[in-house]
């Protein structure tokens, strides 16, 4: 479900505020929870809004025994999330998929964060060591 990411090398968990970008410009959103792809019609239809959440790489936790592990985001792409209108605030909830069969194998966890390309102009970070 995305446990962790790291972001212009900080590493973000829930809880923590999150800068992300809309079609409105750049927001800051405490990240409380997930909202599953394949729902996003329903989220869309409460009042929800896209996001883009740059990130260099994201960890899960595996549901055997807790460990976190961590992969890059590839070049060009960032973890999707949707900005959750419903509450007394607007929350940040992480998009996430079903884990392939590859991944389940790798992660032990059943849910993967979302990462596409960038929908909206803002911030991005190149991997370490890269250009």
């Amino acid at each position: 479900m995305c446990a962790r990411f790291e972001s212009g090398g900080v590493v973000h968990k829930p809880g923590d505020q999150i800068r992300a970008t809309s079609a409105s410009g750049p927001l800051l959103l405490p990240w409380a929870g997930f909202a599953r792809s394949e729902i996003l019609g329903w989220w869309r239809r409460q009042g929800g809004e896209l996001l883009d959440v740059a990130a260099e790489r994201f960890a899960e936790r595996a549901e055997d025994d807790g460990s976190l592990i961590w992969d890059d985001v590839p070049p060009g792409l960032v973890i999707r999330a949707l900005r959750d209108p419903r509450g007394r605030l607007p929350l940040l909830k992480v998009v996430t998929r079903p884990a392939t069969p590859a991944e389940l194998a790798r992660f032990r966890h059943p849910r993967m964060p979302l990462l596409e390309p960038p929908m909206f102009p803002g911030p991005t970070f190149c991997l370490r060591g890269g250009p």
